[in-house]
């Protein structure tokens, strides 16, 4: 099923759909119906800085205790599968051989862009990067920041979005929808381009490329964005559903020296961090945390993107969904205003053959309490865009089945 790429259709950075709001009645926490337990999980590192929000608010919404050590997508899928964890976050799903449980569903719960973040000193402004030459970069070939494709992406006339905000209008009533305090809800759109001369100084300093040792759903969004936009350097087959970097660099062998790994997104960006002329990718809010230089990606229109929620929103607002609950997009959109380079995190939960229903209670609670509470509160402030619309009532539909 394809929904359109309208934002009047299918908006995430706005409150839910008023569908969304009545079935998430029956679900939404007035207390804990059970006593209160401790949920454990695993998973997704790039999620984590919002579930570190969550985690704490959950518990005095509900009573309820939830650990969750992160780890890396694959790291969290594989104890999903091995039933040592009571629910997992995935930023990607399952590969096609890859062992899974029998009885599970995927919950969208939360989106994100992987920021592109470069620590460069003596470098003022803003770093443009082409599909073509963040490629090479990954790929070993462009070794310098003074590398002419780099210069090439910073010295010219640019195009760049500009964005505008307008009422969500209901198809039926032709009228703008409003929250329940009674105010008009808005999202964000692409209104227009403008065009911009950019003239960057670049330093000569070399390039180090820090990525992720571990089983990674970020790397998964890289190397699957890099395999769609340059398939004839990154060929390799399968790459981005195996998750390791390593299995999808284009060369015989990683570069020695000028290419690190690091494990779970805190790792890379703490790389990156700490030595000049680094580039690395994760979740925005690492980098925001360390004050990283952020590029602007291009696009499939020609515009270059800093990765916001809004962007971010725009380029999710077109999907296909998949098996339990997967989302497919297609990041050669050429949609204005899209930030191409983003993704969802899925939530784990076992479905109703769960031998413990009193914990995968728990966990259905806890999903929707991210989905529908604490990823529309606090999502935006942290570099993420919380699902609504078309894709939450999915989620909300999948949440019913855990447990």
């Amino acid at each position: 099923m394809t929904h359109s790429t309208s934002a009047k259709k299918n908006g995430f950075v706005k409150a839910a759909s008023a569908l969304v709001a009545v079935v998430l009645a029956s679900t939404v926490m007035a207390g804990p119906a059970h006593a209160a337990v401790t949920i454990t999980g695993s998973g997704s590192t790039a999620v984590k800085n919002l579930l570190d929000v969550c985690i704490p608010d959950y518990l005095k919404a509900s009573g309820n205790t939830v650990v969750y050590g992160g780890g890396g997508s694959g790291a969290g899928r594989s104890a999903f599968t091995a039933g040592t964890v009571d629910f997992a976050f995935s930023d990607a799903a399952y590969g096609s051989s890859e062992a899974k449980p029998a009885d599970f569903v995927y919950v969208p719960n939360v989106a994100f862009p992987i920021a592109v973040m470069v620590k460069l000193a003596g470098f003022t402004g803003d770093l443009n990067l082409s599909a073509k030459t963040l490629s090479g970069i990954y790929a070993g070939t462009i070794t310098a920041w003074n590398d002419k494709a780099i210069i090439a992406d910073n010295n010219k006339t640019i195009t760049e979005p500009v964005y505008a905000k307008r009422a969500v209008i209901d198809k039926k009533t032709k009228k703008a929808k409003k929250d329940k305090k009674g105010k008009t809800i808005m999202e964000t759109y692409a209104s227009g381009t403008k065009q911009t001369v950019v003239e960057a100084k670049l330093p000569a300093t070399p390039i180090t490329v820090w990525f992720r040792s571990d089983k990674s759903g970020s790397t998964g969004i890289l190397t699957n964005w890099l395999t769609k936009l340059d398939p004839t350097i990154w060929t390799k087959a399968g790459s981005a559903g195996q998750q390791t970097f390593t299995s999808a660099f284009p060369g015989a062998a990683l570069p020695a020296g000028t290419f690190q790994g690091a494990s779970g997104s805190d790792g890379v960006a703490n790389g990156v961090d700490s030595k000049d002329g680094s580039i690395g990718y994760a979740e925005t809010s690492y980098a925001t945390e360390r004050k990283l230089l952020v590029a602007k990606i291009q696009n499939g229109a020609g515009e270059y993107v800093s990765p916001t929620p809004e962007a971010t929103a725009i380029f999710l607002n077109n999907f296909i969904s998949g098996a339990r609950g997967t989302v497919v997009v297609d990041v050669a959109s050429k949609v204005s205003g899209a930030y191409t380079l983003a993704s969802f995190s899925y939530g784990l939960g076992y479905g109703s053959s769960a031998k413990d229903k009193t914990k995968q209670a728990a966990v259905k609670e806890f999903m929707t309490y991210v989905l529908t509470t604490c990823a529309t509160a606090n999502a935006v402030s942290k570099g993420y865009a919380p699902v609504s619309g078309a894709l939450a009532t999915v989620a909300v539909a999948n949440i019913a089945e855990i447990g």
